[in-house]
């Protein structure tokens, strides 16, 4: 049919443009009249054609102009696919950075994996499934951009062992992989994702969750992470670790979350974990329960959480207990932030990631932190956090690290970076050294580096 169309408006405008001709010839034939009559009949079918052709078009399907213009369309069944992810490097120097080896110590030139933001790779994919339903999922794994690895121990919560490929083996989706639903009522997710403490806090936490202030410097290392129950733990022997098996870090496995929708400037967020540990619902499980607040310049958070590790020399579930909450204030280009984490740790006795008894000692621990980023012009912010780490495990044994970290940003386009970063680490208190800075009383590290975003969003 618009075969047929097209032919008979090319062969209306022929037959205009041949009696054109013929009348414009000053040997024109006699009927003069007769033909101009049967070029004002020409001209009537094609104006008819035009108006047809222009009515059809408007009263097309609309995914006919959606597809013209490169896009999908809404509804039922639509997907979108997106890879993003951030490459970031950078060039310091950082000093004391392996305890009680005098090779070691004094200041090193270093290649730093990740100075403004850890490297990573991102995949993100949604379909709708019916009006206000979306089903959804992500795959993320982190990036070594010294060596192209990223292939790294899985952390989190791994009671049972299984929930962690085998005690802590190598895995791809370090970062997150899960996939859920979300709705007007809020989104479900299922899998390894962030935690609620970092959902809670992560927006107002001191150093923007910076990932170089609080990590060079030997010791000094998840200050920013503690504020969410990392680096929070001592072994009996009174050194300094990361964590019973990394098991307070800033992800879960196996946690299903939900995250409620914002309402009146209010979100909520609540996860559970399961022990999977035959007779007991509780033991081996995690539980957290947490909360966001913004209204006009102000934000606040804050989130509390249940984990019960099972000793293994007595069969009986320890309940640690973390507690953590910030607040930050907009005042035109200056942003002030506040945060603090606590965590109560009794002793026990788990299996690191090699399968290994290891015994963590009693202790009341906690990180208090204030900073503020400052945006001196469109692409230049300059950065500045203070953080008081303090552990309470026994008289005399009271260690304490005071930890400045300072630092500017320039924008170079929306998703580039150059930056430049300076920390450093004192420790003070009982012990301090000793439990906090493997011996040193210092520590400090400065880099300079890049950083650059990408994101690739595809419809279909």
């Amino acid at each position: 049919m618009h075969k047929y169309k097209i032919s008979h408006f090319r062969q209306t405008c022929l037959a205009l443009s041949i009696a054109a001709a013929c009348a414009g010839s000053s040997t024109a034939m006699a009927g003069e009249q007769e033909l101009q009559a049967q070029i004002d009949l020409l001209a009537k079918q094609l104006l008819q054609a035009l108006q047809t052709r222009f009515a059809e078009q408007k009263a097309a399907p609309a995914s006919a102009a959606v597809a013209s213009g490169g896009e999908a369309a809404s509804g039922p069944g639509r997907f979108r696919f997106s890879v993003s992810g951030t490459l970031d490097a950078a060039l310091g120097s950082q000093g004391n950075v392996a305890p009680g080896n005098a090779a070691s110590q004094g200041q090193t030139t270093k290649f730093f994996n990740a100075g403004l933001a850890t490297s990573n790779l991102a995949f993100t994919g949604s379909t709708e499934l019916s009006d206000g339903l979306t089903a959804l999922f992500k795959l993320d794994t982190e990036l070594l951009t010294s060596t192209g690895a990223n292939l790294v121990s899985a952390s989190g919560q791994i009671a049972p062992s299984s929930y962690n490929a085998g005690n802590g083996s190598g895995v791809v989706f370090n970062r997150a992989a899960y996939v859920g639903l979300a709705g007007r009522y809020g989104t479900l997710t299922l899998g390894r994702q962030q935690t609620v403490a970092v959902d809670a806090v992560v927006k107002v936490e001191a150093s923007n969750f910076t990932n170089f202030f609080m990590s060079s410097a030997y010791g000094a290392w998840g200050l920013g992470n503690a504020i969410y129950g990392q680096g929070l733990l001592n072994t009996a022997a009174g050194k300094y670790s990361p964590g019973v098996a990394n098991n307070l870090d800033s992800r879960d496995n196996a946690v299903i979350k939900y995250t409620s929708p914002v309402i009146g400037g209010a979100r909520l967020i609540a996860g559970y974990s399961p022990g999977a540990i035959a007779g007991s619902g509780s033991m081996g499980s995690k539980a957290a329960l947490g909360a966001t607040y913004d209204v006009g310049s102000l934000s606040v958070g804050g989130s509390y959480t249940e984990w019960h590790p099972v000793d293994v020399l007595t069969n009986q579930d320890a309940r640690y207990r973390l507690g953590n909450f910030g607040v930050a204030y907009r005042i035109g280009d200056l942003s002030l932030r506040a945060a603090m984490g606590h965590t109560a740790l009794p002793a026990v006795t788990v299996k690191d990631t090699t399968n290994t008894n290891v015994t963590y000692s009693a202790a009341d621990a906690s990180v208090k932190s204030v900073g503020a980023i400052y945006s001196l012009n469109p692409r230049l912010d300059l950065m500045l956090s203070y953080y008081i780490k303090r552990y309470d495990i026994a008289d005399g044994n009271k260690p304490r690290v005071d930890t400045l970290g300072v630092g500017a940003t320039w924008l170079l386009y929306k998703n580039a970076k150059l930056y430049a970063l300076f920390d450093n680490a004192h420790s003070r208190g009982d012990n301090g050294a000793n439990q906090t800075l493997g011996g040193h009383n210092s520590a400090n590290a400065v880099a300079m580096g890049f950083s650059y975003a990408f994101n690739a969003d595809l419809l279909r």
